[in-house]
């Protein structure tokens, strides 16, 4: 079962490059870090390094929030933002492995270059299955 969101949640979901995913540690400490999400309208995908800490917390409990928020730098008074609640798991290959793989090539095109892109099996993608989301703006949400 997915959380409903609307088709103005979904742009500003997709159009934005970078969130925020918090974790938690063995001790229950947060740990916050951007990464680059992508969004299919009902899960999200991040690519990730196979030794960062945020993978032993997602094995070690899979509830996260992902944060995505924007603001114009000039007029405060816009600022608006999407909290995501979910649970995470984590792929290395399969079927949907490589649906979300090239979800991220197409939104990030640093992932299709020598440099940027690799090969299943060689980094995990978290997928998060949302559970709940709590919006908030100041000003008008378009």
């Amino acid at each position: 079962m997915g959380i409903k969101l609307s088709k103005s949640d979904k742009a500003f979901i997709q159009k934005l490059p970078v969130g925020r995913l918090a974790t938690a540690t063995e001790d229950c400490e947060p740990v916050v870090r951007p990464v680059w999400p992508v969004f299919d309208g009902v899960h999200f995908y991040i690519a990730s390094d196979p030794d960062t800490p945020k993978l032993e917390h997602i094995e070690a409990n899979p509830q996260v929030s992902l944060v995505i928020d924007d603001y114009d730098r000039e007029n405060w008074s816009i600022i608006k933002g999407i909290r995501i609640q979910g649970e995470a798991e984590l792929l290395w290959t399969g079927e949907e492995y490589r649906y979300a793989h090239d979800l991220l090539k197409e939104k990030f095109p640093e992932y299709q270059t020598e440099a940027g892109g690799w090969k299943e099996g060689d980094l995990p993608i978290i997928k998060i299955i949302p559970t709940s989301f709590y919006r908030w703006a100041q000003g008008r949400w378009k």
